[in-house]
């Protein structure tokens, strides 16, 4: 299956798990008058805030659904990218449209560079899994600034992520009991890894074609107090890691709903899967 030449050039194919006991504050920036836009939608913020570890200016996206009020907690979602994506890889239709009809505020960090790994130490910081290298046909990235070790670009892209969560989650009047992570590649990995390392916060996590032969589980995953799904295209080269991350789950008695969907390949499961997603989610709150 030919993917779209929009999701082609937001998702790079992966084979993908921290945060430092003190997180430093993330300051938000002001936001420049040339900013890049991640989505044609006005509808969707491209924001950037000061990373105050390296003093650079990351960004993130944001999306607030139209039945978003002050008065009233709503549920959010945060979204990780595939390897070599961008903020913007979630924020289209269907799951703009599933997020505003649930009323839902949906927000994408970069997770520190195009190629980061979230805090999951089973994959290189900076590029794809151990078996094997990028795809040729994998769009071109920048690299991690010369400035910072390349050990700690796995540590940032989680900071990252959880700066986001603290921004979005001070600014708006979010439900506690409803905040959702979900990811897709390497971004699926990443969000097993944040889901399982940071528990206590998730509502329910949701793993799309999960880059599973860089995600390490075992005995200690923390996953029995959250839902878990796990979904891959039936199409997908990769759906060979996934159903033995299934199998895996399945022996350690983690609980967690796995799905196999017909006709779609690594790619396709983005937005085909996000009604499956969206109906997990709006089935689970945190007690």
């Amino acid at each position: 299956m030919k993917l779209p030449l929009r999701l082609f050039a937001l998702v790079g194919l992966t084979l993908v798990s921290g945060l430092p006991s003190g997180i430093a504050l993330a300051q938000p920036a002001p936001q420049p008058t040339a900013a890049r836009s991640w989505s044609s939608d006005p509808r969707v913020q491209s924001r950037t805030y000061v990373f105050t570890n390296t003093g650079e200016t990351l960004p993130y996206a944001i999306f607030v659904s139209s039945k978003v009020t002050k008065e009233t907690k709503a549920p959010l979602i945060v979204a990780l990218r595939g390897a070599g994506g961008n903020p913007g890889v979630f924020l289209h239709d269907p799951a703009m449209k599933l997020a505003d009809e649930g009323g839902y505020i949906l927000v994408a960090p970069m997770g520190y560079t195009a190629m980061g790994n979230y805090g999951n130490q089973g994959m290189s910081a900076g590029g794809f899994g151990r078996r094997g290298g990028a795809p040729t046909n994998a769009p071109a990235v920048a690299p991690a600034p010369a400035t910072v070790d390349a050990s700690k670009t796995s540590e940032y892209s989680e900071q990252d992520v959880m700066n986001v969560l603290a921004m979005v989650r001070k600014e708006f009047n979010i439900d506690d009991h409803r905040i959702y992570l979900m990811g897709h590649s390497q971004g699926g990995a990443g969000a097993l890894h944040i889901g399982d390392k940071y528990s206590s916060i998730w509502a329910a996590v949701a793993g799309l074609a999960p880059g599973a032969p860089g995600f390490q589980l075992d005995a200690t995953a923390k996953f029995a107090n959250v839902p878990v799904l796990i979904m891959v295209g039936e199409k997908d080269t990769l759906i060979g890691s996934v159903q033995r991350l299934d199998a895996r789950m399945k022996e350690l008695n983690i609980a967690h709903e796995y799905k196999e969907v017909p006709g779609k390949d690594h790619g396709g499961i983005i937005m085909d899967g996000m009604p499956d997603v969206f109906s997990f989610f709006g089935q689970h709150v945190k007690p």
